[in-house]
């Protein structure tokens, strides 16, 4: 929400720029999945939601390499934006599938017998994907679709008559202290 920074003040974490986009195209083979952990990886550096990303960039690649044409001699790309700061996102854009994603139903231990065979594989890595992620979703993206995953953490809110000024903290033996270091 532009409302929250009025004044537009860049509070992206260092080496993070706002309005960048990253995009490559990967094989579909499930080597490939590793590549695009790398590929995240090496980009948000310095992100806060960095593992989280890395995660649902993962099981979205996965995804289209098990579930889509990708994985059938085709490819998929995998896209990381920065469009503002608190928020980035990680996209895989695959050669589609007759059907939609779905995250899937939570798994009790009643729902295996105590058997992991049993288990639903249709949807448990797009719960996880729900579960990390601020916000997840899919469009169709020509004869193919993409899947998106974005992630957001806390940015100082500023405006031009208001400064984040640090609050004294309360040490261990009940005093009070302004400056650096651990209570």
């Amino acid at each position: 929400m532009r409302t929250a920074n009025p004044v537009e003040a860049d509070a992206s974490p260092a080496g993070l720029e706002r309005d960048m986009r990253w995009r490559r195209i990967f094989a579909g083979a499930p080597a490939q999945v590793a590549e695009v952990r790398r590929f995240v990886a090496c980009l948000l550096e310095e992100c806060p939601a960095r593992e989280t990303l890395i995660s649902c960039a993962s099981e979205l690649s996965a995804n289209a390499v098990v579930h889509t044409a990708s994985g059938r001699g085709g490819f998929f790309a995998v896209e990381v934006a920065c469009r503002q700061g608190g928020v980035a996102r990680v996209s895989v854009t695959d050669a589609g599938s007759p059907t939609e994603p779905a995250a899937g139903f939570p798994v009790t231990d009643e729902a295996s017998g105590g058997y992991v065979g049993d288990l639903p594989v249709s949807g448990l890595g797009l719960a996880l994907v729900a579960a990390a992620a601020s916000r997840w979703g899919y469009s169709d993206a020509g004869c193919g679709r993409t899947v998106w995953a974005e992630a957001s953490w806390p940015v100082p809110v500023m405006n031009e008559t208001f400064t984040v000024t640090r609050q004294p903290r309360l040490t261990g033996n009940r005093s009070w202290r302004d400056g650096d270091g651990a209570a």
